[in-house]
């Protein structure tokens, strides 16, 4: 009995010294992960997009929830805001409050200009990203982690952008990784990585804004430089001042709409339509001139001649100008 005894507590002691050791290690395990914490993102209003600075004004609700010691609320940081002075945060809570799991929460309403790089070549088919980038601006990804509340976000019902249709949305975490330690020796290595939220909301230009407002004006235009062809060859004032008076238009309307955007080094979509449109209608009057330098010399089948070739350009021209369209649709990105 005795000896049963003594195995016994020798067993127990063991066992206990076991199990200490266990949440010794537990406990230095959780000591050395990163406080992890859930962020949400809800846009209510998107206005005053930018092309000039590629900026755009968003009110949207963040929210973050975690468990550890450190408040994420008080490091946050919008990395692609471009106005901290205007950046409103207003906290729903004084201080975080518990969830009934356990975790703190606190929630936020932030408004303020954002910038995101527009591109503008499919102009003005174009789609651009509205993004909201979210980042710690203390605490490295060894020491505090986000992650996406994708339930829970999304848009408001209410949000609308004038004059874009609202295509998508998407949200994701990861890592922004410095090629230097910002001269914080502290860090340990000569580089350093920070958890971030990437929020963005895709945005595209109806269809019936580039067939109404810019692509019929342009139809239109055509539409009468051809008619000027199909007037008798002798009727060459007529002619000649409705394939000019195309070309100035044109010229008019190209100014008209590139006012509105910014300088850049590339042509965009419209563009090319309208050097197509200008070849096209360089063509007719090219056409007009050299019937009416021929003039005296021509004859009733001359004439029958000039009528049929008019004819002819002006079907050619028109699947041209069909087919100038699909592959400028197609070849720019």
């Amino acid at each position: 009995m005795a000896i049963f005894l003594v195995s016994l507590e020798f067993t127990l002691d063991a066992s206990s010294g076991a199990s200490a050791t266990s949440k010794q290690a537990n406990a230095l395990s959780n000591a050395s992960a990163p406080q992890v914490v859930e962020v949400g993102v809800w846009p209510t209003v998107i206005y005053n997009l930018d092309y000039d600075s590629d900026t755009y004004y968003v009110t949207a609700y963040v929210w973050f929830a975690w468990r550890g010691d450190i408040d994420p609320t008080m490091s946050v940081e919008f990395t692609n805001n471009v106005e901290s002075w205007g950046l409103t945060k207003n906290k729903t809570y004084p201080k975080p409050i518990k969830l009934p799991d356990g975790r703190s929460y606190q929630s936020m309403r932030i408004e303020g200009r954002f910038f995101n790089s527009f591109s503008l070549k499919r102009f003005p088919l174009e789609s651009h990203t509205l993004a909201i980038k979210i980042e710690d601006n203390t605490y490295a990804a060894d020491k505090l982690v986000y992650r996406f509340d994708r339930r829970h976000s999304g848009l408001d019902s209410g949000l609308d952008v004038t004059g874009w249709s609202i295509a998508s949305w998407s949200g994701a975490e990861g890592n922004h990784h410095y090629a230097t330690n910002l001269g914080d020796e502290s860090v340990g290595s000569d580089s350093s990585d920070y958890s971030t939220i990437n929020f963005e909301i895709r945005i595209t230009r109806p269809l019936h804004f580039f067939i109404w407002k810019m692509l019929l004006p342009v139809l239109i235009i055509l539409l009468a430089c051809w008619t000027a062809l199909l007037l008798h060859p002798s009727e060459l004032s007529s002619r000649a001042a409705m394939t000019g008076t195309a070309l100035l238009t044109t010229v008019f309307m190209q100014q008209g709409y590139t006012t509105k955007l910014p300088e850049l080094n590339y042509l965009v979509l419209l563009d090319k339509v309208y050097v197509v449109v200008y070849i096209l209608i360089l063509i007719s009057l090219a056409q007009v001139v050299i019937q009416g330098a021929m003039d005296k010399k021509h004859t009733l089948d001359d004439y029958i001649r000039a009528q049929f070739i008019d004819k002819v350009s002006v079907a050619a021209q028109a699947v041209i100008f069909l087919i100038a369209l699909w592959v400028i649709d197609a070849t720019t990105h």
